[in-house]
């Protein structure tokens, strides 16, 4: 949902409030375990955040926190309006609805999601990677629809610890397909927002 002026805290709950029953606003739940299905766009950034399981456990700590997402703002300074969740401190545990407020060139946007499932500490290839994250699906009234997963993947051989965000989506509706290029820009510069919260929570 685009807004002109900031919509006020009461606006977003009653909103979010108003998905709490609704279904998702695509068919492929829980698509990002698996091969992403046709007609999607694919986002997939990774970034390598260091070694050392101590550095891992930071990285979890925020992620499941959703500091990776919104990142809490630094001492003596105001939140940025970069993303803001709401409720604050939302549990992550499937089905936890989540709103989130952006701005992006001039206009509010908000968005609503829901979580679908969370990983931890899942092995995979052949125990050779662990991984833990969540992933969650847009409700009506996101900008697009599809899914998105965050996940901190953890190599016990070589003690290395990597941020990888994967999505499918497509525009939710034709003011979004007609705004392509920009909404493009926006999800990258979301994406590529995290990967750098994910940098900065490691660091002691």
């Amino acid at each position: 949902m685009l807004f002109l002026r900031r919509p006020n805290n009461q606006q977003i709950h009653m909103l979010l409030s108003a998905r709490k029953t609704l279904p998702f606003s695509y068919s492929e739940i829980g698509a990002t375990r698996s091969t992403p299905p046709p007609g999607y766009r694919i986002n997939h950034m990774r970034a390598l955040l260091g070694t050392g399981k101590e550095l891992h456990d930071r990285a979890v700590k925020s992620l499941l926190r959703w500091q990776l997402l919104a990142p809490p703002p630094k001492k003596g300074s105001t939140r940025s309006a970069a993303l803001q969740i709401f409720p604050d401190d939302p549990p992550m545990r499937p089905q936890t609805n989540v709103a989130m407020l952006s701005r992006h060139f001039g206009v509010w946007s908000l968005d609503f999601c829901r979580v679908v499932y969370v990983l931890n500490a899942e092995p995979e290839k052949n125990g050779s990677i662990e991984r833990t994250g969540f992933a969650y699906g847009t409700l009506p009234g996101h900008a697009v629809r599809g899914e998105e997963i965050f996940s901190v993947e953890w190599r016990p051989a070589t003690q290395e610890v990597w941020y990888e965000i994967f999505s499918f989506s497509q525009p939710a509706n034709s003011l979004i397909r007609l705004a392509g290029p920009l909404a493009r820009r926006a999800q990258l510069r979301f994406a590529s927002a995290s990967l750098n919260a994910a940098s900065l929570s490691v660091q002691p």
